[in-house]
């Protein structure tokens, strides 16, 4: 028969009476001091000659991709590469950590700037995500370019030296546009950060707001797309045809009026990709960063039409830089979009109400132009 192991009795220190179980000695009263067991004292001794000179240690972690070495807690990413880093031991998780400063090119700067979150864009990883999106976009579109050049040279051509558009090359322009946003769904996917991120709310009543801000949206852009052609009609009275686009847009509608429906539907494929790929990287990437980045007075008003303008006239830069060939009017009326847009994004930050505003605009300008 095992014995049964007995309670420790507990004593009173001042006049020695027994007193177990209770928080006052029965004798004179006074309150029962506890004092440890050897064995207790021997486990605490254990703790402090076993781990906690191991906490105290300097934390040193090499970077696997670039060989920097991190003397942090806190980073789970490489703030000079992004690269994953090894996690801590655990006997050196024990303890608050305290977030402190590192250097960075030149610079000295707080961690808590340098932490990658899974639900919202450091400023420095959201600028690296957006440029390398757009490095990609000119790399693609440089390509294709030489690709329309070589298939439009005299040679290739009716013989005398012009090119014609083509159902083949609009369908083609789309592609660059498509790209923009694969490497920021790349970079969330690999990291396993959440899509919120990028704005997408699955959230059911979400997505029907969504859906009728959006389609109040795409009207809206409807709107805008009819008055920068009265304002290109305008220029044109006055002589300033430079800038004129319609000789342009009316070739484009003869050429979709008599292309077949399989192409007017592939057509209407890539340009809705182009809209949600656009929409990720403008808005998803670029305009999220840039609200953590004035995150202190995130909800002003005036914070959030800078963020607006900022992304639009970004926006109008890359356009300026590949597409200025096609006048000002179009530059104009893709700043007034995205402004427009940026707004319709702020209403709740969720990038379904922008998806839907292109989708339905693309949507009516294209039944427009084959049946109006």
């Amino acid at each position: 028969m095992s014995e049964k192991k007995e309670k420790p009795l507990k004593y009173c220190v001042y006049c020695g009476a027994k007193a177990e179980s209770q928080v006052y000695c029965p004798n004179c009263g006074k309150q029962i001091i506890t004092v440890k067991t050897d064995h207790e004292k021997f486990q605490e001794s254990l703790v402090h000659e076993t781990i906690l000179p191991q906490v105290q240690t300097k934390i040193s972690r090499k970077c696997s991709g670039c060989g920097s070495i991190i003397n942090s807690s806190i980073l789970d990413q490489c703030p000079i590469c992004n690269v994953v880093l090894e996690p801590l031991p655990d006997y050196q998780k024990l303890g608050k950590a305290q977030p402190g400063f590192i250097f960075t090119e030149k610079k000295l700067k707080s961690e808590k700037e340098l932490i990658i979150k899974k639900d919202i864009w450091n400023f420095r990883e959201g600028l690296k995500v957006f440029t390398n999106s757009i490095w990609i976009y000119f790399i693609i579109y440089l390509g294709l370019l030489f690709f329309i050049i070589y298939q439009t040279n005299p040679e290739n051509s009716s013989g005398n030296g012009t090119s014609e558009i083509t159902i083949y090359m609009i369908l083609l322009a789309q592609i660059p546009g498509i790209i923009l946003g694969i490497y920021p769904l790349w970079y969330i996917s690999k990291n396993k950060h959440d899509y919120k991120k990028l704005g997408f709310s699955a959230n059911y009543n979400k997505l029907i707001l969504a859906f009728v801000i959006g389609v109040i949206g795409g009207f809206l852009l409807l709107l805008i797309n009819l008055f920068s052609n009265l304002i290109n009609d305008i220029f044109i009275s006055f002589g300033l045809t430079m800038f004129d686009t319609s000789e342009l847009a009316a070739e484009e509608r003869t050429i979709l009026r008599q292309t077949e429906l399989f192409w007017i539907i592939i057509l209407m494929i890539l340009i809705i990709l182009q809209s949600i790929s656009t929409e990720i990287l403008f808005r998803g990437v670029l305009h999220n960063t840039l609200i953590q980045r004035f995150q202190k007075n995130a909800d002003s008003i005036m914070v959030k039409f800078k963020v607006i303008l900022i992304v639009a006239l970004v926006y109008c830069g890359v356009y300026i830089l590949f597409y200025m060939i096609l006048g000002i009017i179009l530059l104009i009326l893709n700043l007034l979009f995205f402004i427009l847009l940026g707004i319709l994004y702020e209403i709740n930050r969720n990038i379904y109400n922008t998806i839907i505003a292109n989708i339905a605009y693309d949507i009516i300008i294209i039944i427009l132009i084959l049946f109006v």
